[in-house]
């Protein structure tokens, strides 16, 4: 078909899992009437909690600026990790100290000058204890810039964000007074619980939760009381501590992680989280190397844990591609500029900084308008300050012309997606290769095969899906596309209009190009015939040349066991849960593709579409990864991922799509994470919950090159589903 309108809303269930988020990434910069960062550290949500939380990275800036490291390493060319989110506290105080300061050239201060950030704070508290307008004028930068230093966006890594977070938890609990010998004082343990709380209040009952081993007691002894008190089922992973370390420091630290996963007091501490690796490949044989000696132990150690395996989850392909001449603006000219920064190009950058900021503000007033799905400029004073700085203009200074991250650049997708490839097919080669030297059992055999405690999960691995899934089976994935977009993991934006347009694809309310979902299929749910085996081929050919209506066609009985014996095979591990329940599914999908069509190439495809939807289980374990960090939200990946499913899966010859069909999609999804969470975790957490908003509106044109429209609508989160 071609033109394609849903035919009524339809109500959206709850996704109840999150595979895999990171502890200090879940937190919201701000919420309302929800726990968040802002509401953490003041009580509040106001302006005042904006600017505390602001004043925390000031503070950041006089005890460890990255640029202070940065400038004292003989090798300025590789990234210092919080490089291009400190470029931003230094933007913010350039922009300070031009309003507040105008005439003491504080504004042209280095980046590495405490003098620079002291002014700052006392300019901020000169401030908010004022009531005119540059009260209201630094809480509208507090609020801008507290979302580009701990949220990632497109100017700035998220494992940038994920660093100042960790520095504002840190800060927070060092300021605490705590007894001798505590470690973490009530505010941190506030933090946790908060963050619970949220998840919870957004649907989640189950939840990997990845943590530095230094946290793990008490993230443990907090999710299982609010297990016990919530009836959800939380879990928490021991994440490794770099993901640039050498084989034999990460073979230290999985020494470490050993403590926690053996330690029978954490029940709730179930697997092992290997960070990614942006721009290089991971130390895979010294993982795999530990997984076969502990292999024993780590069995053992089941006996205690509230699991039903050992979980390695692996990050695949991180995306967020800092390197040498991708980075924050001061960083490339330490590293390419000639001579080092100095006064002159400290004047000419704070100067730059000033017009951009006028520049944007002159864009605000003939730029404004827009439609729902792609507004134009915000009311904001600060509105669009980053594309200024970093996309819409550029400094050269004495013939060096300064480069910043960008997510959407041609060379950060680029580099993305190469990174993320050769990391794939390295993990690949490594299951592949003997144990022993000149020995026939292969890691696969030896870490996946029968009676492994342990359960293989890669994270993010956007490229090369279907080549994983198809030579090992047992292997599983966690998805989330909405991480995907804004880390630069999938390299679908080639411009930040693109990036823009797509805000239905990104928040679920807005315009979708047809040629990002294309994109997108093609990795995570491919739906080609081509993924049929001969056998399967053979059959459904010979199925859709049966005569009759198609409901009656898939009531015969051995019609359904033949077809069920498919989706057992599609399964995989999953297989032996196929029951009468995924058989009905199946055949109201096929029916509801065939429509009234009696063509046999029409069934044939109605077959094989559905038939790949169970092929493609692993792709419905959705994970946001960090929504806080990431903007991720869990119950957007569904609906992200029901729409992926449902316009490659669009009736044939038909303009409306069911409503019913759209329901019946989202029963498939929810059952396949409810099968993989049974067979390597354990329990279920309640029943199946509406969400709190529908699909209220959907329609497009399946052809290249054109659009899908989607609208959100309130309902009723209270029904049982």
């Amino acid at each position: 078909m071609a033109y394609f309108k849903l035919s009524s809303p339809v109500p959206v269930h709850d996704y109840p899992y999150d595979f895999h988020s990171h502890l200090t990434g879940i937190l919201p910069v701000r919420g309302k009437d929800e726990p968040s960062l802002v509401r953490w550290l003041s009580g509040s949500d106001g302006d005042a909690g904006e600017v505390a939380l602001f004043q925390q990275a000031l503070s950041y800036m006089l005890a460890a600026n990255p640029f202070d490291y940065l400038t004292r390493r003989a090798d300025r060319t590789s990234y210092e990790r919080g490089e291009c989110a400190a470029e931003n506290i230094y933007i913010a105080c350039v922009l300070i100290a031009q309003r507040m300061r105008p005439y003491e050239s504080v504004a042209e201060l280095p980046v590495t000058d405490p003098r620079l950030y002291r002014a700052a704070q006392e300019s901020v508290r000169a401030a908010m204890l004022s009531p005119g307008e540059d009260r209201t004028w630094v809480a509208a930068l507090a609020r801008y810039f507290n979302g580009k230093i701990y949220s990632s966006n497109k100017f700035t890594p998220f494992d940038d964000a994920y660093k100042m977070r960790s520095v504002l938890t840190d800060q927070v609990n060092d300021a605490e007074k705590k007894p001798d010998g505590v470690k973490f004082g009530k505010k941190y343990e506030d933090f946790i619980v908060g963050t619970l709380k949220y998840l919870k209040g957004k649907g989640i009952k189950h939840i990997q939760i990845p943590a530095g081993a230094g946290d793990i007691d008490i993230l443990d002894a907090k999710v299982e009381k609010f297990n016990d008190d919530e009836n959800t089922q939380y879990r928490v992973l021991v994440h490794t501590p770099s993901a640039y370390m050498s084989a034999s420091s990460l073979a230290a630290d999985l020494a470490n992680i050993l403590k926690k996963l053996t330690d029978d007091k954490l029940k709730c501490t179930i697997g092992i989280d290997l960070l990614g690796v942006e721009n290089r490949v991971a130390n895979y044989d010294a993982l795999f190397d530990f997984l076969r000696k502990q292999k024993g132990v780590l069995t053992e150690a089941l006996k205690s844990k509230h699991s039903k395996s050992i979980v390695v989850h692996i990050h695949n392909g991180e995306g967020a591609s800092s390197a040498a001449d991708h980075r924050s603006m001061i960083g490339y000219y330490l590293a390419y500029g000639d001579p080092a920064p100095d006064a002159d190009f400290y004047k000419a950058l704070a100067c730059y900084i000033g017009r951009c900021a006028q520049s944007a503000t002159e864009r605000r007033a003939t730029e404004s308008a827009g439609t729902r799905g792609a507004p134009g400029y915000g009311v904001g004073i600060f509105s669009r300050l980053f594309d200024e700085l970093f996309l819409s203009s550029s400094l050269t200074h004495r013939g060096c012309q300064l480069r910043r991250f960008d997510i959407n650049g041609e060379r950060s997708r680029e580099l993305a997606a190469y990174n993320a490839k050769r990391s794939v097919m390295a993990l690949s080669e490594m299951f592949d290769s003997p144990v022993e030297k000149g020995g026939n059992q292969t890691w696969y055999a030896l870490l996946a095969g029968d009676g492994s405690p342990y359960t293989f999960r890669l994270g993010h691995d956007y490229y090369y899906r279907n080549f994983v899934a198809a030579k090992y089976p047992v292997l599983a994935f966690d998805t989330n596309l909405g991480s995907n977009a804004i880390t630069g993991a999938a390299a679908l934006f080639k411009s930040a209009e693109s990036y823009r347009i797509n805000k239905g694809f990104r928040h679920l309310d807005g315009y979708i190009d047809t040629d990002v979902l294309a994109a997108v299929s093609a990795s995570i749910t491919y739906m080609s015939s081509d993924s049929l085996n001969q056998e399967q081929i053979n059959y459904y050919v010979d199925l859709s040349k049966k005569l009759g209506d198609m409901k009656d066609v898939l009531a015969d009985v051995q019609v359904a066991e033949t077809i069920k014996g498919f989706l057992k095979v599609a399964l995989g591990p999953l297989g032996y849960f196929v029951a009468d329940y995924h058989y009905v599914n199946f055949a109201k999908l096929v029916v509801s593709v065939v429509g009234e069509s009696t063509e046999p190439s029409v069934r044939y495809q109605a077959l094989a579409r559905v038939n790949s939807i169970f092929l493609n289980w692993r792709s419905y374990l959705l994970g946001a990864d960090g929504q806080g960090v990431e903007h991720s939200d869990i119950q957007d990946e569904f609906v992200r991922m029901v729409i992926l499913i449902a316009y490659n899966l669009l009736p044939v010859g038909q303009t409306v799509l069911a409503s019913d069909t759209v329901l019946t999609l989202q029963r498939v999804i929810l059952s396949m994470a409810d099968a993989y969470w049974l067979q390597t975790i354990g329990s279920l957490a309640g029943e199946r919950a509406w969400g709190k908003r529908n699909i209220e509106a959907l329609e497009g044109y399946q052809a290249p090159s054109s659009v899908v429209s989607l609208r959100r609508g309130k309902q009723d989160p209270g029904q049982a589903a």
